[in-house]
């Protein structure tokens, strides 16, 4: 048995991580921009960069999962 509510569950789910990534890659630039140590500010843009990997991530699983959102992307290149 398959909860028909699931789809809509785990959309909402993914499209929340996706804000935690974005606030994440915010955040980490933040850091970046304003601490002084070039070895601590290039692992943290590591770090960032990781966070935009994730998002990358995210968005494909969403497509996966939202058709009409699948088809926008599509539809502008994306």
């Amino acid at each position: 048995y398959e909860d028909e509510g699931a789809p809509e569950l785990d959309l909402e789910m993914l499209r929340e991580d996706m804000i935690g990534e974005l606030q994440a890659i915010n955040q980490y630039q933040e850091h970046i921009d304003t601490i002084e140590d070039e070895e601590v500010a290039e692992v943290l843009a590591h770090i960032r960069d990781e966070e935009k990997e994730h998002l990358v991530e995210l968005t494909k699983l969403i497509q996966k999962l939202d058709p009409l959102q699948a088809e926008m992307f599509k539809k502008e290149g994306l």
